[in-house]
């Protein structure tokens, strides 16, 4: 295997999360029932009594439902829908890659949102607690609050912003947006 497919990989884990405590979880959930249900059959066949349901007790429910077999029926119906979730859902992680030639360098979304926050700071002429950023997948918004009496020129704003976007140029792309305050506020 040659250095960037290694390279490659190891962003990938960075960027998603491991389905391995989820699957660690499920399986010890189900070697505990059939645990359960084997010592309810060996203490059937041993004919000593059931800890909980003997197993023609629980097949003969099966025939002719309880309330504990609807309610039984119900958690493992809700257990199977948690499994197909985290089977299908992304797993992702707040983090984009970052290309370079020789590592893999992966940053957290609120590192990028910093970056580019100060840009539209800067455009914006307008204190640190003036502008708010969030960085999705793949979309950042800037929202900027102006001072009273001081327009923000929103144009340059989102050059700014999309400037230190592209030079960045996070896997995957993100779009970015600027929101300008209608009203301002006093102070700096």
């Amino acid at each position: 295997m040659n250095e960037q497919n290694i390279q490659r990989r190891l962003v990938r884990r960075e960027r998603f999360r491991s389905r391995s405590r989820a699957s660690i979880v499920a399986l010890s959930l189900v070697a505990l029932g059939l645990a359960y249900v084997g010592v309810e059959c060996a203490l059937a066949a041993l004919s000593h009594r059931p800890l909980l349901v003997a197993p023609e007790q629980l097949i003969a429910g099966i025939d002719d439902p309880s309330t504990y077999v609807v309610v039984g029926a119900g958690v493992a119906v809700l257990f199977g829908l948690v499994l197909v979730v985290l089977a299908v859902s992304p797993g992702r992680r707040a983090r984009h890659a970052l290309p370079h030639d020789r590592m893999g360098i992966v940053v957290d979304d609120d590192v990028l949102a910093g970056s580019l926050g100060r840009a539209a700071r800067g455009a914006a002429s307008v204190a640190a607690g003036r502008v708010r950023t969030t960085v999705s997948a793949r979309r950042a918004t800037i929202a900027v609050t102006p001072s009273s009496g001081f327009p923000v020129d929103r144009a340059a704003v989102e050059t700014a912003s999309r400037e230190v976007a592209a030079s960045l140029a996070p896997v995957p792309r993100i779009t970015v947006g600027v929101a300008v305050s209608a009203s301002g506020v006093v102070g700096s």
